[in-house]
């Protein structure tokens, strides 16, 4: 009878990750697709470099505003379904609306609030993945759901360009609209998962883990990470917009989909046995020499290249670094621990929009891709200090087996 249970709450799990899966691959598929159109859509606006990196920078200052408030609103509120359902429900009309507008100003202001209604609808689903797994399967089960940026930078990529081709950017808006209400349907499936006030995800030597050194210095690796990753993206569309088609354009975001794809989950894996940080190194590692290659593209294949390198800083170091603040935060706080930590990737990319548009400017984009990874190579450097920070008990599963130092 118990071996029956266990399978119906393994099924159970199954269903409800394919469904978070679903409802997050429609979001990064809009997403995705879209982010290297904007700065060619909005110079047929009229705007200049500074002008499209201060869109985008106020579009990912909403995204990192909805992330924040995900933590709120899940932990004060609860009935994560119907906040998710009504959420995604809203942003199809202003979609829709979008393919009507002819000034530079209006799509600043429906593009902000699209991206904050988006922050908060993939952060409830990190919330109620990372609930849902258990302590030897969260790099696992977030290295799945992780997958979803990249599939939908396939689908996004392959689509929304072709799409921006073949109808123009209004009717590119208009079917995105449509294609949203996947969303919506998707999130009526979601299974309500409440988080136990008694359980804890480590042994607690401090009194919240939100509050430790470790905790702090990842949240700057993650700001430092995206800040780089979202140089290395805008400039690219930049360079791009003159001399290559919409479709070639996010192509590149459909490359750097089909490359790290599988990595995602089989890095969640293999850093559920050996250890988080030594992944998150390599994955800012290629993010060093993505923008290296960068800073000397030209030709259609290099930018390729040179994204998919980069991507391994926003589609997989980020599922590495969830799975590690569910190692590191206890139970009671975990909603805003992953709210926060999803928050520096839209923190890393106001900065890096906002920083782009002045560094390029100023600089050039050649040089201004070489900032970027410096940045990167600052947030590898300060993984050694995470691993120093953290508590003996906890140093093996963050660090891999035997690493632990021994006592006595």
């Amino acid at each position: 009878m118990g071996d029956e249970r266990a399978a119906a709450g393994r099924s159970a799990s199954r269903k409800q990750l394919l469904v978070l899966a679903v409802y997050a691959v429609v979001i990064w598929s809009v997403g995705n697709g879209l982010l290297p159109l904007l700065p060619k859509y909005a110079a047929g606006l009229g705007a200049d470099d500074f002008a499209i990196g201060i869109y985008l920078a106020t579009s990912y200052a909403a995204i990192a505003l909805g992330t924040a408030s995900a933590g709120w609103l899940s932990d004060r509120l609860g009935h994560a379904r119907i906040q998710m359902v009504l959420l995604t429900l809203a942003v199809s009309p202003l979609l829709i609306v979008t393919s009507l507008i002819t000034a530079f100003w209006q799509v600043v202001i429906l593009t902000a609030i699209i991206w904050w209604f988006g922050g908060v609808a993939l952060t409830f689903a990190s919330i109620l993945a990372g609930l849902s797994a258990g302590p030897d399967e969260r790099g696992t089960v977030l290295g799945i759901l992780a997958l979803t940026a990249p599939m939908g930078s396939i689908l996004g990529g392959l689509g929304i360009g072709y799409l921006a081709d073949a109808l123009g950017f209004s009717g590119m808006w208009l079917i995105l609209g449509l294609v949203w209400l996947i969303c919506p349907a998707a999130g009526l499936f979601v299974v309500e998962v409440r988080p136990s006030p008694k359980a804890s995800t480590v042994r607690r030597t401090d009194p919240t883990g939100l509050r430790t050194t470790a905790f702090a210095i990842l949240l700057v690796c993650g700001v430092l990470g995206a800040f780089g990753s979202f140089i290395g993206g805008f400039g690219r569309s930049l360079v791009m917009r003159t001399d290559f088609s919409n479709e070639a354009i996010t192509s590149t975001v459909a490359v750097s989909g089909l490359v790290t794809l599988p990595f995602p989950l089989l890095l969640g894996f293999l850093s559920d046995r050996f250890g988080r940080l030594r992944f998150l190194a390599l994955c800012y590692a290629s993010g060093i020499a993505g923008l290296l290659v960068y800073s000397a593209a030209g030709l259609l294949w290099q930018f390729w290249t040179a994204s998919a390198l980069v991507a391994f800083v926003a589609y997989v170091s980020t599922s590495l670094g969830s799975a590690l603040v569910v190692d590191l935060v206890d139970r009671e706080s975990l909603g805003r621990g992953l709210a926060l930590f999803g928050a520096t990737g839209w923190i890393g990319g106001i900065l890096g929009f906002a920083g782009g548009g002045v560094l390029f400017t100023a600089i050039g984009y050649a040089n201004g891709f070489l900032i970027g990874a410096g940045l990167l190579v600052v947030a590898l450097l300060l993984l050694v200090p995470i691993a120093r920070s953290i508590p003996a008990n906890r140093t093996a599963r963050m660090n891999g087996p035997g690493r632990a130092p021994r006592k006595g």
